[in-house]
Parts: structure tokens; C-alpha cells; sequence
């Protein structure tokens, strides 16, 4: 009876635990032969970026298998769900192969390097190329920027909270100093050494401003000759000193971005108490007489910018405007001198005797242009 008590038991230990087992281990032979078909497998989602991978856009009816979806968006993401048309960064979100594109300026300008056609303009305005037709050279001369312009000292918006403007290295002396008469102008260009090109900084200049060279504007009588008119009056000459961008690395590279130059104007007014020289530097014009005539003063001979305009000191005007021939970029900070400085009778005949291949170099000197919308400030 022990016996067969033993073999009943062995029955239903085999019934309870042996035949289960074996029916799990064909249930799961059978999933795994039909898994492809009738069990396919759960992958888990990528938290990966779209920064990874820009080349695919996830928008209503994309691929959201084969994309790469970023499922733990930043806060500001979230708000707008995984759809980046409504959402780019673009500091974060462009891949570091892809060129960051200019957003567009709010005052879109034209940027022709040169007069059309590379054609001569004049100032004559009977000339087929005068200060009327300018714009048919170079478009941009019909502009809306354009300089010069009328200077009211009650309309100009007065700042009163400003920084001093400061010409740093004025009183630098360049190695040499190339003087050019170019066919419409006498030009100083200085040859610096390295570290010591003189800048310009502060007053309405975000950045500093390395100067170029400047030139001059004149008449052929003492009542013409200036190209700003200040307060209805007309000065005899004006002095215009030319600056570029410190973040560009040459004038030719900055005249044509928004923010590249800045000019700075002084007026000149007679001086008829003695004809003694104020300005010894004038002296040198003689050289450049002939058109397209140039003369290098030699290192002996130069003079630092302080005994050109003395110190920085003095109020003045700033506007947006253009260079005052063409192409007449509009890409210049203009700071005008309210205070003139002082010439003689007999220098300033110094400027009149140069001549131009069409005669006598005088009235070279643009009309002023309309202001629009702009704004004048007084410092």
C-alpha cells in the first residue's frame, strides 16, 4: 500500500509541476517563430536632440520613426510642442557646419563699391556727370542718407547724457606722409607704424575708429566752399578726416557695412587780423599744383593730427548719412565741429592755385541734400 500511495504522488507532482513547465517552453518556441509577423518587437524611443541630426524636419506628417525627435525639450521648447517651424534657436539649434546667415538690417542699403561704368563725376553742374546726375554713376546718390546736409542748431536734438569723444594717439607721428592731388581733392595719407594708427572713440561710437586720411572742400571766394552748412552759413572750407571700423580690418573692408565709417567735418572761417602762417602744413600744396600730381613728406617734415585740429574739445553735430562723392556710401557716422578752425587769406590761396585736368580745383564742394526722416544730435 506504501507502494502505491509513493506512485499516485509521483503522478501528481509530475501533473502539477512537469507538464506546465513543458507547455511554457512550446508557448514560447511559438512566439518566437512568429515574432516578425504577429509580435514585432517595441524599440525604445532616442532622447536625441535635433541638433544632432539637422537634416530632417519633423512637422505634421513626418517620419517620427526615422527622425530624430528630442523628447525632453527645454521648457521653452515644450511650450510649443516638437514642431521646430515654431521654434529656433538660432545660437543652439544650427548644426556647427551650416553658415549663420545675416539676419536683415532694418535700413537695407545698395553697396556698390564704385561709380557705374568706373565713369568720372564732376562738380559742375552744367556737366553732363554733375551733382544732379550723380545718382545715374551710382545709384546710391539718390539715396535717402545722403550727405551733405543743412545743420540747424534750434532742430538738432541736444544729448545730455554723453560720453567725451576722445582722437586717441593725436599727437603720434606717422613715418611718412603721402599727399595726393587726386583730380578733386588734396589727400594726406599717413603711413603709420604698427600700434600706433591714432583712433577715434566715445560720444555717439559704440566702437573705436582708426583714422585713414583726410582731404579738404573748397571755394573760389571766401563765401563758398564748405559742404555742411551750419545755421544758414556757408564756410569758406571744410576739413574732413576719415575713420574705419576697428572690427574690419581695412577701409576698403568697412566702407561698405553699415556701421564701417566715420567722418569727422571742421569748417575753416578766415582769419584777417595778420597774414601770418596758422597753418605751416600748407606750405606742401605747391608740390601737388599739377593734376594727379602726388608728393611724399618725409618723417623730418611730418606733423601729428593735434597741429592739424588741436584738441577734441569742441561741440558738435552727429547724423547718419554718405560719403559726399560717389559711390556716396551710406555707411557713414557723420560728427561735425560746431567751432571752426582758423585759415588765412593767403593759405587758403594755397588751395585755389591746384588744378584739376578740367582747370582751376575750386567749388568742389556737393550740394546739400534733403534730410528725410533723419535725426540730427547735438553734442
Amino acid at each position: 500500500m506504501k507502494l502505491a500511495k509513493l506512485q499516485r504522488q509521483w503522478v501528481l507532482l509530475n501533473t502539477l509541476v512537469i507538464v506546465p513547465w513543458i507547455s511554457c517552453q512550446r508557448l514560447d518556441a511559438h512566439r518566437s517563430s512568429h515574432r516578425n509577423a504577429e509580435f514585432p518587437a517595441v524599440r525604445p524611443r532616442r532622447a536625441v536632440s535635433f541638433r544632432n541630426d539637422d537634416t530632417r524636419r519633423v512637422g505634421l506628417f513626418g517620419d517620427f520613426d526615422s527622425a530624430e525627435v528630442d523628447y525632453n525639450p527645454s521648457p521653452s521648447r515644450a511650450r510649443f510642442g516638437f514642431n521646430r517651424d515654431f521654434y529656433f534657436d538660432y545660437s543652439r539649434d544650427l548644426p556647427a557646419t551650416t553658415t549663420r546667415r545675416s539676419l536683415p538690417l532694418v535700413r537695407e542699403r545698395p553697396r556698390n563699391n564704385e561709380a557705374a561704368g568706373g565713369e568720372e563725376f564732376s562738380y559742375r553742374e552744367k556737366d553732363k556727370n554733375g551733382p544732379s546726375n550723380w545718382d545715374k554713376i551710382a545709384p546710391q546718390c539718390g539715396g535717402k542718407y545722403q550727405s551733405p546736409i543743412m545743420l540747424n542748431t534750434s532742430s538738432a536734438l541736444f544729448v545730455r547724457n554723453k560720453r567725451p569723444l576722445q582722437l586717441v594717439g593725436q599727437t603720434n607721428l606717422p613715418q611718412s606722409i603721402r599727399l595726393q592731388n587726386d583730380g578733386h581733392s588734396a589727400k594726406f595719407t599717413y603711413n603709420w607704424r604698427n600700434g600706433e594708427r591714432p583712433y577715434l572713440r566715445g560720444g555717439p561710437l559704440k566702437t573705436k575708429y582708426f583714422f585713414e586720411q583726410f582731404h579738404f572742400h573748397w571755394g573760389s571766394n571766401s563765401s563758398v566752399g564748405s559742404e555742411h552748412v551750419l545755421d544758414f552759413h556757408r564756410y569758406p572750407m571744410e576739413l574732413h578726416l576719415l575713420f574705419y571700423n576697428s572690427l574690419y580690418s581695412s577701409f576698403e573692408d568697412a566702407r561698405n557695412e553699415v556701421d564701417g565709417l566715420v567722418v569727422v567735418g571742421l569748417f575753416y572761417e578766415l582769419y584777417e587780423v595778420n597774414d601770418e602762417p596758422l597753418n605751416t602744413w600748407t606750405r606742401f600744396l605747391q608740390e601737388i599744383v599739377n593734376p594727379e600730381s602726388e608728393y611724399t613728406i618725409q618723417f623730418i617734415d611730418t606733423f601729428p593730427l593735434y597741429d592739424l585740429i588741436g584738441d577734441v574739445e569742441w561741440p558738435y553735430f552727429s547724423y547718419e548719412g554718405s560719403l559726399t562723392t560717389p559711390p556716396c556710401l551710406e555707411t557713414v557716422t557723420w560728427i561735425v565741429s560746431a567751432k571752426p578752425l582758423l585759415i588765412t587769406p593767403r593759405e587758403i590761396r594755397e588751395f585755389r592755385k591746384i588744378r584739376s585736368r578740367s582747370g582751376p580745383m575750386v567749388n568742389n564742394y556737393r550740394p546739400v541734400q534733403k534730410l528725410y526722416n533723419r535725426r540730427v544730435y547735438r553734442y
